[in-house]
């Protein structure tokens, strides 16, 4: 993930995102309710949260932060109905739009939203070369006094060594998670759980430290242009590239770059090879999720998708998110047969 991110002030904290081939398949019609934010009644609006709150595939999408605007692309309002978890990875900004929106998805749709940061300048060394831990407890702590304030759902920590980010000490990184994961994550204290349940802690990238794992709801790998089963598994099996140390299948969500620039499924990915067939990698992912027993799949930047063609030339109406739907109900098919 590029980290690119734009300011964002508050009280507590500045903070600061078509061609054809007969080998295409096609995946069963998705039955999950699927339509535009406004017209679920409040059947389907029980229905759907408590899909949402059982045992099921999850899927994951990062989202630019875009100003207060009326078009549902770059609203969290326009995303699909039935996608878990979508994060803000270029900031938050505190506005009416942005709280309406949060609210919406998560008292109507059970859809909980993440704020996506790396704290770069503050993991840094003092003059004399030692750690500068102070500093980074009290910004974590104001981090999820916003986190808190804002009525968010949780903190992914964007943490990228390998793919250019800076890389930190042991020490660094523990005592910046020791702060967050006493009030969200698996090991949160239970005084800040609500009905047993607590805000999500999740780390994107890559994460070294495998006896931290564990303060972590999810690894969410960045497993971009992945082309085949193969790629997935060398991410998967404690190689050289197996980016989150110490997280079991469970929970580990691949993500794919949909809307980068060249792919030859355009917002459903690169090519990918399953079954002798190729598909759009997005839709791979969702089939490892079921083969692997990994939690599920994801999208990088889902907006770009939000009304785009496919390679079925299946109709694109507005909040459409074709390949992201299709991977949702590949994940989780309608009637609880898994694909």
């Amino acid at each position: 993930m590029k980290r690119i991110y734009f300011i964002a002030v508050f009280c507590l904290l500045v903070v600061g995102i078509v061609v054809g081939c007969s080998d295409w398949t096609e995946p069963e019609s998705v039955s999950l309710p699927q339509t535009q934010f406004h017209s679920l009644t409040p059947q389907q609006e029980a229905d759907l949260i408590k899909y949402k709150n059982s045992d099921h595939k999850i899927f994951f999408a990062w989202m630019n932060y875009s100003p207060a605007t009326p078009s549902m692309q770059t609203r969290l309002r326009g995303i699909p109905d039935s996608l878990d978890i979508v994060s803000f990875f270029t900031g938050y900004v505190n506005n009416e739009q942005n709280r309406s929106d949060v609210k919406f998805l998560q008292e109507h749709r059970g859809t909980k939203v993440l704020l996506t940061m790396w704290p770069e300048h503050y993991f840094s060394t003092s003059g004399d070369g030692t750690n500068n831990l102070d500093s980074m407890k009290v910004y974590a702590k104001n981090l999820v006094d916003s986190i808190y304030a804002w009525g968010l759902d949780g903190f992914d920590l964007d943490y990228e060594p390998w793919f250019g980010g800076d890389a930190y000490t042991t020490e660094m990184m523990r005592t910046f998670i020791d702060v967050m994961s006493k009030y969200m994550g698996p090991k949160c204290d239970k005084a800040y759980q609500i009905n047993g349940k607590h805000k999500l802690l999740v780390v994107d990238g890559q994460w070294l430290d495998k006896d931290y794992a564990d303060r972590f709801d999810y690894f969410i790998g960045q497993a971009y242009n992945a082309g085949s089963e193969y790629s997935l598994n060398y991410r998967l099996d404690g190689k050289s590239q197996d980016y989150g140390k110490g997280f079991p299948n469970e929970k580990r969500i691949f993500c794919e770059w949909t809307s980068q620039v060249g792919n030859a499924f355009g917002h459903g990915g690169v090519s990918y090879q399953y079954k002798g067939k190729e598909i759009p990698s997005l839709w791979g992912m969702a089939h490892f999720s079921v083969d692997r027993g990994t939690a599920g799949c994801g999208a990088y930047v889902l907006q770009f998708a939000y009304a785009e063609g496919n390679h079925l030339n299946k109709p694109v109406p507005p909040n459409n998110y074709f390949y992201a739907r299709q991977a949702i109900q590949i994940m989780n098919p309608a009637g609880g047969k898994k694909k």
